[in-house]
């Protein structure tokens, strides 16, 4: 299935903790859960095991939940074990047995965990030595002044490290890795791609006619959650506002946020016969449809801090990407030429760039999105998270 590290090599029990299922969240859970399996580590999960979620996770993952352990992070009532979901880590690791500790994402109790540490409260000190995950968004590593909790999440950052609490942080930056290695020096940091699985070169024409999408339409993929953080009221006010062509199509693959403008809107592009609303949560073959598609992938973000795994499955496609510009975001697709970049927050200029897509397109450089796929393949992938193995020769 994978490939991961020197089947020789000893592992040890792993605890996976992610309290969450939308998103990128189960997603990941597999990817690392299956990584860690094809290991030999002996793996137990503590996920949500509350009715909803529970079925989605035997749907999606069964082949996973048929090997580990599973222990739940809520109790009887709904909350979080031991009030919060520090409290729960530490539950569900003594409930588990596991001698390692690793968070699909650290995000989930950073800020928490960082603010108290800084006043000196620290985790249960069972978690001690054990805490390692992916980190998502280390705000605090790109400016320490800016918001000014940064700073305070800093200080305890630095505690914790200095501690000896964390083993191994995985960072989706590449531009922090090095940074962060040299100023926290007990810590092991390493970059992990933000990966993407599947088949995603698959016929654009028959993909269009499997999802209904009309012949003879330039289509532009929004996908993920639909909410204005990620810039779908942009997208939204480009295709209504503006005097684009009717081959425009709009395809946006998703759930979206509780927000009638952007369902009101969304239903407008719809009824004038422009675009394709699938609002709900998108299995992984409609997922390959989608990118087969397209094209045009459109990642309008707002403010956007850090990666996004649109723009691998984007590349993996062999699609152009059409990004705001700034941030991690506009800097891959900058020096990796994986598409364009317009004013962050502006429709006219997303609008603008839309055009200037479809005008390129036939001369765009797929090449340069097919290198940067690789280097964020599954193999990529599972070689960054060996990293974690080596530390359970000690045990």
């Amino acid at each position: 299935m994978t490939e991961c590290c020197n089947q020789d090599q000893v592992v040890a029990s792993v605890l996976l903790y992610d309290p969450r299922i939308g998103g990128h969240h189960l997603s990941w859970l597999r990817y690392v859960a299956e990584f860690f399996l094809d290991a030999g580590v002996d793996l137990s999960l503590a996920v949500d095991l509350r009715q909803g979620s529970r079925e989605i996770y035997e749907c999606h993952i069964p082949h996973i939940l048929k090997r580990t352990k599973i222990v739940s992070v809520y109790d009887d009532r709904g909350k979080f074990r031991g009030g919060s979901k520090i409290a729960s880590l530490a539950a569900c690791l003594e409930e588990s047995g596991a001698e390692q500790l690793f968070m699909n994402n650290f995000d989930e109790v950073a800020s928490s965990m960082l603010r108290r540490a800084a006043m000196a409260v620290f985790p249960p000190e069972k978690l001690k030595g054990r805490l390692s995950g992916i980190y998502f968004r280390p705000r605090f590593m790109s400016s320490l002044l800016r918001p000014p909790g940064n700073l305070i999440k800093h200080i305890g950052f630095s505690r914790l490290c200095a501690g000896g609490w964390f083993n191994h942080i995985f960072l989706l930056d590449e531009y922090f890795v090095g940074p962060a290695g040299h100023k926290w020096p007990s810590c092991n940091f390493h970059f992990l791609p933000d990966v993407w699985d599947g088949n995603f070169g698959g016929d654009r024409d028959q993909a269009c006619r499997v999802l209904g999408i009309p012949d003879h339409r330039h289509v532009f993929l929004f996908f993920g959650i639909g909410t204005r953080r990620k810039g779908i009221h942009l997208v939204i006010e480009a295709m209504l506002g503006g005097d684009l062509p009717d081959s425009y199509f709009l395809l946006c693959a998703g759930a979206l946020a509780d927000d009638q403008e952007i369902r009101n809107g969304l239903a407008a592009i719809e009824k004038q016969g422009r675009g394709m609303v699938l609002n709900r949560y998108v299995d992984k073959r409609e997922e390959e449809l989608c990118f087969a598609a397209c094209d045009v992938v459109l990642l309008p973000y707002v403010r956007h801090f850090g990666s996004s795994g649109v723009l691998s499955r984007a590349a993996a496609a062999g699609k152009m990407a059409l990004a705001s510009d700034e941030g991690l975001l506009a800097r891959r697709v900058s020096e990796h030429g994986l598409g364009i970049l317009f004013r962050s927050g502006n429709a006219a200029a997303l609008r603008n760039a839309m055009s200037d897509a479809i005008r390129t397109l036939s001369i765009w450089d797929q090449d340069q999105a097919v290198s940067y796929a690789r280097k964020c393949s599954r193999r990529a992938f599972n070689s960054a998270l060996s990293g974690f193995l080596p530390l359970t020769e000690k045990l």
